[in-house]
């Protein structure tokens, strides 16, 4: 889009769908032709929408893991889908819904027992 070109409330709208899906003003702006400092503001100004469309995305995104879930169990019952195509499936969609929730999308807590003998000698 053009500097100094103002954009439709529907070219909002769809931005700020684009950016719920995204979570990133690069790859929105790449997908909607708006520049990414103008996606910013657009997420920026309208954080009512953001919700909006944050909480439909999760909804629809945790329905879809479901039905995925579901497919997984028949499958491994059945054996007659490729899983790793299923897994890859499942995957992402948790990740998408996670950074939607503004939760961590990787385990990088780590936790250490040590033996009673160990924690006698770190005294």
């Amino acid at each position: 889009m053009a500097m100094g070109v103002k954009t439709t409330r529907k070219k909002e709208i769809e931005v700020v769908k684009d950016y719920v899906k995204t979570n990133s003003y690069n790859a929105t702006s790449r997908n909607t032709g708006v520049n990414d400092h103008t996606v910013k503001k657009i997420v920026q100004n309208n954080s009512e929408l953001y919700e909006q469309e944050k909480e439909k995305f999760i909804e629809r995104t945790s329905k879809l893991i479901d039905k995925a879930l579901d497919r997984l169990d028949e499958g491994l019952d059945r054996d007659n889908i490729p899983i790793n195509n299923l897994s890859t499936a499942l995957g992402t969609l948790y990740d998408k819904r996670a950074l939607a929730r503004g939760e961590s999308t990787s385990n990088e807590s780590i936790t250490i027992t040590m033996s009673d003998d160990i924690k006698e000698l770190s005294k």
